[in-house]
């Protein structure tokens, strides 16, 4: 951790930005360092600072009423969080864990809101990405709303694959994630997904090999999703 380069130009939203002006950003920055399991956020916080993950892997979950867990995302080095208290000023509508050792850039929402005024293309660039994320969740709930548990195991591990490396309609997800953390993504228990992993794995559809999780042919396991979706099933 010690020979980190504490600088915002690891940052994926900020890289385009003058290297004076990153260099002032990180004199007006406070940093700070968290280990893995360790609270950032939590949910219903009335702060509103934007954090920029310069080292390490966090986690964005909400819970139930019951008290169980549900996955948002999984956010990377590069990546921020934080910025919808920091546009709305309201309470943060998630909690954040440190998944590994982490080091963060902590902006206050006023510098951040500056900063989009100042160089209108990174507004741009967050407004496309909350519009994004808008998307997903709307996708997300859908899927809770209408499919089984089944084809939200498999719409999850499309759009994980998605995410990774794609060559010839073969997606690698890595690393792979646990059978309890996929439940939690998608509101079940890890025995479904447990079942329904040994049963693509047994139709070669899925591979898990050493560090992990192969989708051999991603043409069918979205013609599965989409059939599911339109009641084909």
């Amino acid at each position: 951790m010690s020979t980190i380069n504490r600088s915002l130009a690891a940052s994926t939203l900020l890289q385009g930005l003058p290297e004076q002006k990153i260099a002032d950003l990180d004199k007006r920055c406070r940093w700070r360092n968290f280990e893995a399991d360790q609270v950032i956020i939590n949910l219903d916080d009335e702060s509103t600072d934007v954090y920029f993950i310069i080292w390490g892997d966090v986690r964005v979950t909400v819970f139930s009423e019951t008290g169980k867990t549900v996955i948002i995302q999984d956010l990377k080095t590069g990546h921020h969080f934080g910025e919808f208290a920091a546009i709305d000023n309201g309470r943060r509508s998630a909690s954040i864990v440190a998944m590994s050792r982490t080091v963060v850039a902590v902006m206050p929402a006023e510098m951040f809101r500056e900063l989009l005024l100042e160089f209108p293309e990174l507004a741009q660039t967050v407004m496309r990405r909350m519009v994004g994320s808008l998307r997903n969740l709307v996708e997300r709930v859908v899927e809770f709303s209408t499919l089984g548990v089944r084809n939200r195991i498999h719409a999850e591990l499309l759009r994980l694959a998605r995410a990774g490396r794609i060559v010839d309609n073969t997606g690698r997800i890595s690393p792979p994630p646990t059978h309890a953390e996929i439940a939690a993504r998608i509101s079940t228990h890890r025995e479904a997904v447990t079942r329904e992993l040994k049963a693509l794995e047994r139709g070669d559809l899925l591979e898990r090999t050493r560090g992990a999780y192969v989708v051999k042919d991603l043409a069918e396991l979205k013609r599965m999703v989409d059939d599911a979706r339109a009641g084909r099933e």
